[in-house]
């Protein structure tokens, strides 16, 4: 049995496919911020670390004892961990339609709607403008969205704004 499908009756606001144009906000760059300088930095600290805790003394011509550059590579290293969780690992790829906010995080992607948001606000980190989505409700990418701007976002706050 066939449900009733209404079509409305105004169609010419509607894309052609039914579905309305998805715009990219995000910098093209949050894949490299986000994941390449994450893995890359990672890798080398802790094969740093490794060399270090892995490695005899006796093999090692160091000025003083050992256990101080252990202690400190491995400070390094979790200085490094804890600053790729509180900053680059929040960036999140954001898109938008008319009716809905997408957030990804390259693992998955969650879809708000529009109602959700609560508001924007715009920050300045390490040299680089970050946007933030603020919702009204936590969800599965806490309450607030963070990315890093892209060349649309702009003209789309100009539009959404006017």
């Amino acid at each position: 049995m066939m449900e009733d499908q209404s079509v409305p009756a105004d169609t010419s606001k509607l894309p052609s496919n039914g579905h309305p144009k998805v715009s990219v906000l995000s910098s093209n760059a949050t894949l490299f911020w986000r994941i390449f300088v994450p893995v890359f930095g990672t890798v080398f600290f802790t094969g740093l670390v490794l060399v270090f805790w892995l490695t005899d003394e006796e093999e090692l011509y160091l000025p003083s004892s050992i256990w101080w550059y252990r202690a400190a590579f491995l400070s390094i290293w979790i200085l490094w961990v804890l600053f790729i969780r509180r900053t680059l690992w929040r960036l999140k790829r954001v898109d938008i339609d008319d009716t809905h906010l997408y957030v990804t995080n390259y693992w998955s992607t969650v879809r708000y709607p529009w109602q959700d948001v609560e508001g924007i606000s715009e920050t300045k980190r390490l040299g680089r403008r970050i946007v933030h989505f603020h919702l009204k409700a936590p969800g599965r990418f806490g309450q607030v969205i963070s990315f890093l701007p892209g060349s649309s976002f702009d003209s789309w706050k100009k539009e959404r704004t006017s």
